[in-house]
């Protein structure tokens, strides 16, 4: 936890311990600098590991929540579909989607990066859609 007590939303600490943040990695820099004959690079690489380690665990959990994401597009798409084909592009819902996730940022991420993730994660969420929707509709175009 940083001295305001801002964590992530999983209860990571946001800040401090880092690189140049006062943590074992800064200290190692310190003391190569002041000539301690610390090996910074073997000390920074154990250091990194654990690190590493966490964002690849964080990696697999956002293509699981991704995965899930779009499975729950999926059943949208049946929803729209049942109720006579409504248009999968609903640009009020993707800007309100744009707004939440936004204010619900720590402010970590910038925030057009953020907003340019979430406009290609919307648009590959519509794809899936506008797949399904093809998949089970007749050749000649009208509604299953």
């Amino acid at each position: 936890m940083t001295d305001d007590g801002r964590t992530t939303p999983r209860g990571v600490p946001v800040g401090g311990g880092g690189i140049g943040a006062g943590g074992r990695a800064g200290e190692a820099a310190g003391e190569a600098a002041a000539g301690t004959g610390s090996d910074v690079r073997g000390d920074l690489g154990a250091s990194l590991a654990p690190l590493r380690e966490r964002i690849d665990e964080i990696d697999r959990e956002i293509v699981a929540l991704l995965n899930e994401r779009a499975g729950i597009a999926l059943e949208i798409g049946r929803v729209k579909d049942a109720q006579g084909g409504k248009p999968i592009r609903d640009p009020a819902r993707e800007a309100a989607v744009i707004e939440r996730v936004t204010s619900a940022s720590a402010g970590l991420f910038p925030q057009p990066e953020l907003v340019a993730l979430y406009r290609t994660l919307i648009a590959a969420t519509r794809k899936v859609q506008e797949e399904q929707r093809r998949a089970t509709r007749p050749a000649d175009g009208d509604p299953a």
